[in-house]
């Protein structure tokens, strides 16, 4: 009988390895997510405490009323050129390609030029509103770009044109028009870029004191139908939409929210619409933990979204819309959220270190977790195990690839995990795969009740 080479050896018993790893991991799943809690009441110690006090929570809505409603009330556009165009000088010199995986061509970015009209900006000056959940591009194109699709995160669903998703019904100021009129350079007090005309509306003086009028409420889960009085579908509510509460309220198993519309002259009109009371509650939410922990769920296991593509959610905007009906308003990029409240930094510490720091300082449900690129929230520590949990939208893990560049195991989606998902993969890169390596600091969005 032949004997192998101890060399032999070794390379077939790390195939061995690499197959067997493989083969009984299912596509998206990780350990973390059998063994921790997928439910974010498991992680509640005190359902009924305030992690806000009223005092608190007063000033940070009031704050965010200012901000909701302030494109309306500027005078000049927030955002200057050289921020709305970047789009134009990022991409001039990149590869790009389209959503036939084929490189677009070098015109494809004069094209662009030539309808953004750089130079004209700004050319109007008029205040809107969205009138349904309207994709925010970088530039004035519905079409994806991509980077490199073969390349991990630089393929679907990385569109490189997808800036944000603007929720129907939230004001917006009109700063600019295409020269093929088709699209409208629009901007929040948390982004700006090119929104298609038809999704939006013009509003007056007197639309403007009517929709102020009216208390916010929010909504509680994702999908909820808003119908009309003759049962016409307008659009449907999703957490981290604020819509003002109609003065009368006729109907015990339902709330009037006013809904906008587009008239076919391109101005706004206002809509009595019925929502079930389960759905919406007026803002802001009381901050209690259980109350916390159900805003949670109802986006737990929601696809991840890259800047909103498709109506679903990356990392930013999770927290963004986790936090909104709560009063809290964050901004909408996790360079952003990293600078949100008081900042304790993580940087140079080892990953025990960093555990022991959240922990002690951390305020469950308030507290950022941020890495370049990435944020998460703290909701607390497992009871079985007493790990760090973390409530976040994860695309996926690095990946060792050999001969070939890092690749990624998709999670794809919104989960809880600990600080050191995957590590028991074969392939997961190290020390760099684990997201506690990467961990520089965390911020603390409100101050303890």
């Amino acid at each position: 009988m032949a004997i192998l080479p101890s060399t032999a050896k070794t390379v077939l018993l790390l195939l061995c390895l690499i197959l067997g790893a493989c083969a009984a991991r299912q596509p998206g799943m990780i350990r973390d997510l059998e063994v921790l809690p997928q439910d974010a009441a498991q992680y509640v110690s005190h359902p009924d405490s305030l992690l806000i006090s009223p005092e608190a929570q007063d000033r940070f809505y009031h704050d965010f009323l200012d901000r909701f409603y302030r494109p309306w009330h500027r005078d000049n556009p927030r955002f200057s050129g050289h921020e709305v165009f970047w789009g134009l000088r990022s991409y001039a010199s990149r590869d790009l390609f389209g959503p036939n995986n084929l490189p677009l061509p070098r015109t494809w970015i004069q094209e662009m030029e030539r309808r953004a009209d750089q130079d004209g900006y700004p050319s109007t000056h008029q205040p809107g509103i969205t009138v349904v959940h309207a994709s925010m591009r970088v530039l004035p194109t519905s079409r994806p770009v991509f980077f490199d699709p073969s390349r991990p995160g630089q393929g679907f669903p990385f569109d490189y044109m997808q800036n944000t998703l603007v929720p129907a019904g939230t004001p917006v100021l009109i700063t600019h028009v295409s020269r093929d009129q088709q699209w409208a350079l629009a901007e929040t007090d948390f982004a700006a870029g090119w929104i298609r005309w038809h999704e939006l509306a013009l509003v007056d003086a007197d639309f403007i004191s009517s929709y102020q009028s009216g208390s916010l409420a929010g909504f509680t889960a994702d999908d909820i139908p808003m119908l009309s009085s003759n049962g016409s579908f307008l659009v449907s509510g999703r957490v981290g939409m604020a819509l003002p509460l109609a003065p009368d309220q006729p109907c015990p198993d339902s709330f009037q929210v006013l809904v906008p519309v587009r008239h076919h002259t391109g101005s706004a009109r206002i809509i009595p619409a019925s929502v079930p009371r389960h759905a919406l509650h007026r803002m802001p939410f009381k901050p209690t933990q259980a109350n916390f922990s159900r805003i949670a769920n109802a986006m737990m296991g929601q696809a991840y979204g890259w800047g909103g593509l498709y109506e679903n959610r990356d990392c930013s905007a999770l927290l963004k819309d986790f936090l909104a009906g709560f009063g809290l308003f964050l901004p909408r990029n996790s360079r952003g959220q990293a600078e949100a409240g008081q900042v304790i930094e993580l940087d140079g510490l080892d990953p025990a270190q960093k555990k022991e720091l959240i922990a002690e300082q951390g305020q469950p449900w308030l507290t950022i977790l941020y890495m370049p690129g990435h944020v998460m929230l703290y909701i607390g520590q497992d009871r079985e195990t007493g790990r760090i949990a973390a409530y976040h939208s994860m695309w996926g893990l690095r990946t060792w690839r050999p001969f070939r560049d890092p690749g990624r195991w998709v999670i794809g989606r919104t989960v809880i995990t600990s600080l050191e998902p995957g590590q028991e993969m074969f392939f997961l890169i190290r020390p760099q795969g684990l997201l506690v390596e990467r961990l520089t600091r965390m911020v603390l969005v409100a101050e303890p009740s």
